[in-house]
């Protein structure tokens, strides 16, 4: 059994391995090939550094894979999964919340997880004191170190942030949006910041997936040519900054970064530790701030 770290991890490399693809095959807009062998391929990213995961029952087979994969493995990891099916005002809410986490640890091999999201953004859900109270069961019985919520509107993050009741928080973050980060920070709460969605499900880098899935699509592709002209004038690739940017932002406790490839994981390492000209990461940050309909995609066709 994989032992878990009892405190945040104080580590220069801030990247957890998203793992939706994992067992999702079609997750996001990614066009690289699965590996033959998933379990080999999270071997291999432990090996290169990676000891962040993030996984959901949600997401197939996920939890089994990785604790089939880390079993026997003497490096500490940091895990984090997710509870979904609740339900608004549901007195059932604290059962339901333990068996689904210990679902989730008998599959992982743990003994408890480090972070248990709620998977339902709604205000509804992550507002409901039948919910509060299975987060605090869940912690009295030792299942879980936290609890977090995963949003996607400035009125969910305002509740979740105001209410004391969660210890992180799942918000996108990337090199064209900022706004959640720094309404966050407006805050001067404790929370901690986990960005996810740094690539936007990977749509960045597919032109033809933004035109045919995304509603209004041409402001998005207007930032897109705008940071990348911006990027290349200071001689950086894009995708490189896209990941240095957000590894610079000094509040972000984690970044989920969802791959299955090995040479992506690598890159993306390679990328978070790139150091951005200070007048680039100036600018980047006055573009970013202002908040995007298209970051949502609830917003999206």
């Amino acid at each position: 059994m994989i032992q878990l770290k009892d405190t945040l991890k104080k580590s220069t490399n801030k990247i957890s391995l998203g793992t939706a693809k994992l067992g999702v095959d079609q997750y996001g807009y990614s066009f690289n090939d699965l590996p033959a062998d998933k379990i080999k391929f999270l071997r291999k990213s432990i090996d290169i550094g990676i000891d962040t995961f993030d996984t959901s029952p949600r997401y197939g087979d996920s939890e089994k894979i990785i604790g089939q994969s880390t079993n026997n493995q003497e490096t500490k990891l940091y895990v984090s999964s997710k509870i979904d099916g609740l339900k608004e005002s549901d007195h059932n809410s604290t059962r339901v919340m333990v068996d689904s986490v210990s679902r989730s640890l008998e599959r992982l091999n743990i003994p408890n997880l480090d972070i248990c999201y709620i998977h339902q953004n709604e205000l509804e859900i992550i507002s409901c004191p039948f919910i509060h109270e299975g987060i605090f069961t869940l912690k009295e019985m030792g299942l879980i170190n936290y609890s977090g919520a995963s949003i996607y509107s400035f009125e969910e993050l305002d509740y979740s942030v105001e209410s004391s009741i969660y210890d992180y928080i799942q918000v996108p973050v990337n090199i064209l949006d900022t706004s959640y980060y720094k309404r966050i920070l407006d805050f001067n709460s404790e929370i901690k910041i986990v960005a996810r969605s740094i690539f936007l499900q990977g749509i960045f880098f597919q032109k033809e997936s933004i035109t045919k899935e995304i509603k209004y699509s041409k402001p998005l592709l207007d930032s897109l040519f705008e940071m990348e002209t911006l990027c290349r004038s200071y001689g950086v690739d894009f995708r490189t900054a896209c990941v240095a940017y957000v590894h610079s932002l000094v509040n972000i406790e984690q970044i989920i970064i969802g791959t299955a490839s090995i040479d992506n994981l690598k890159n993306n390492i390679k990328s978070a530790g790139y150091d951005l000209d200070q007048n680039l990461t100036k600018m980047i940050d006055d573009l970013s701030m202002i908040p995007k309909s298209w970051t949502n995609p609830r917003n999206w066709v």
